[in-house]
């Protein structure tokens, strides 16, 4: 059996996370995979206990270019045929692989904007990784905006592919009753139009936007919203909500371990990122059947039909946000038919199983075009 190793940082907690554990799942019968990551952390420890083939071969800092030494070992040991990495650390680390295997790293996001909200690591893993990235042999794009954007910036044509990330909608999850998630958040039981939010709290998420359309929205005292994630905007966001006298009305639930009790219970799932790829919070939100509220951002054009899976606004513009919050609140069984919509959507074109299938056909065209 032909085998893959995959290199990541192990401090991912997003979308790279979901869709790597989703992959490693379907590749099973098909191709011997790996996973190695440098960090030893919830990644990790959550990817043993799925029964993953996962190793942490720590580094001391992101510089520790050492480790490179045991994952060159461990791909010899293997009999790797393909080095596949995920994330900025993985990339910059690639480039001191010992081995011959054509590299190939999977575009989650936007490069440029990984780092955005801090300065200094916008300043040096940045250059970094657009430098690391022009050494690979072959790139993954999670949607065709991301192929465009590589190949915009010079990337070759010929060697970009494009996978959907994928999900397995009939798995079961992790979840509580909806009154048991209230109570343990300490929020009120009645019933009540609930907007949500899972996303990192941070610029590139912008939650501001989302909090300032709410304000204009007038719903205070009608819906509510809940936000989940942690993150460096946070303080500045509860501010926000205060100014506003939004206290009763907009609640910050902090790191949540079951994401699906959350989704159940809302209404809509609602993503305002100004960069986005292919947002796996959207894909989770289908799978209990909410419509999604997101911006046209990345690939979420891709996913979600305008008018049928939920609603699209442009990043950035609380004008435009706040009237899709008052159609949803206004229309709730067409809120819900969406969300149907959306399932059946999610169910037919993005499924663990298509997702893996390609992988699988893009591993074989790489092994027979070699490096």
């Amino acid at each position: 059996m032909k085998s893959v190793l995959h290199l990541i940082s192990g401090g991912d907690a997003g979308g790279a996370k979901t869709h790597l554990y989703a992959l490693m799942q379907g590749l099973k019968g098909h191709y011997q995979a790996k996973i190695i990551c440098f960090i030893n952390d919830t990644f990790y420890q959550q990817g043993k206990n799925l029964g993953i083939n996962i190793e942490v071969i720590e580094q001391r800092n992101r510089l520790d270019i050492g480790v490179m030494k045991k994952v060159s070992q461990r791909a010899q040991e293997m009999e790797a045929d393909i080095l596949h990495c995920h994330g900025a650390r993985a990339n910059f680390n690639a480039l001191f692989f010992k081995g011959d295997q054509p590299k190939l790293t999977t575009i989650h996001s936007d490069y440029r904007m990984d780092f955005k909200g801090n300065f200094f690591k916008d300043k040096v893993f940045t250059p970094l990784n657009s430098y690391a990235l022009k050494k690979f042999d072959y790139y993954i794009a999670v949607t065709e905006n991301f192929k465009k954007m590589l190949i915009d910036r010079g990337f070759p044509k010929d060697r970009i592919f494009v996978i959907y990330n994928g999900i397995d909608i009939h798995s079961p999850e992790v979840k509580v009753s909806p009154e048991e998630f209230l109570k343990r958040h300490h929020l009120s039981n009645q019933e009540k139009f609930t907007f949500g939010i899972v996303a990192r709290l941070d610029a590139n998420k912008d939650h501001k936007t989302l909090i300032e359309a709410f304000h204009r929205s007038q719903l205070k005292g009608k819906a509510r919203l809940l936000i989940a994630g942690t993150g460096p905007e946070r303080s500045k966001l509860e501010e926000l909500v205060k100014r506003y006298d939004l206290e009763e009305d907009i609640f910050f639930l902090g790191s949540i371990e079951d994401p699906y009790s959350l989704y159940q219970l809302i209404d809509v799932n609602i993503l305002c990122s100004r960069s986005e790829s292919f947002p796996y919070a959207l894909l989770e939100g289908a799978k209990e059947k909410k419509p999604a509220l997101a911006t046209k951002s990345g690939g979420i054009p891709e996913m979600v039909r305008h008018g049928q899976d939920g609603y699209l606004f442009e990043p950035g513009n609380p004008e435009d946000l706040k009237k899709f919050l008052i159609t949803c609140y206004r229309n709730p069984q067409e809120v819900k038919k969406m969300g149907e919509n959306f399932y059946q959507r999610v169910e037919e074109k993005f499924s663990i199983e298509s997702m893996a299938k390609t992988h699988e056909a893009i591993y074989d065209e790489i092994l027979r075009r070699g490096k």
